[in-house]
């Protein structure tokens, strides 16, 4: 066995032990958990923001000058290919979850996962069977 092997083995052994001695276990999970299942990060290889380029200021200015106007735009772009928002629209659409969604599930089910949080629109999680 190799040394990386012997240290992530350690590292999971006392990952396990924090889970079973804790009273009350969330998971934090961001975008980097759907990756698996074909949805592009926004940083990073492959990632949205790489590709295409971070959004300006501006348009989180005009976002707060026009809710509805900026909405729009976005909803217009999500048919043109090319655009980040298309792009994600149909990874979401051809998404379903992987190893990871169901392992939450898992631990939810055992009663190891009080609570999953978020910050994923995909809805991975919930079709995976997350309850919390």
């Amino acid at each position: 066995m190799s040394d990386w092997s012997v240290q992530l083995s350690a590292f999971l052994d006392e990952a396990a032990g924090f889970i079973l001695g804790a009273s009350h276990v969330v998971a934090l999970a961001g975008a980097g958990l759907s990756v698996e299942s074909g949805i592009p990060p926004f940083r990073g290889p492959g990632g949205l923001w790489t590709k295409y380029g971070e959004p300006s200021n501006l348009s989180y200015r005009e976002f707060l000058d026009d809710p509805g106007k900026w909405w729009e735009t976005r909803f217009r772009n999500e048919d043109k290919p090319g655009d980040p928002t298309y792009e994600m629209k149909l990874a979401v659409d051809e998404a379903e979850p992987n190893p990871g969604h169901y392992a939450l599930v898992e631990m939810e089910d055992l009663g190891l996962l009080q609570c999953v949080v978020t910050q994923n629109v995909d809805n991975l999680h919930r079709e995976a069977g997350t309850k919390s």
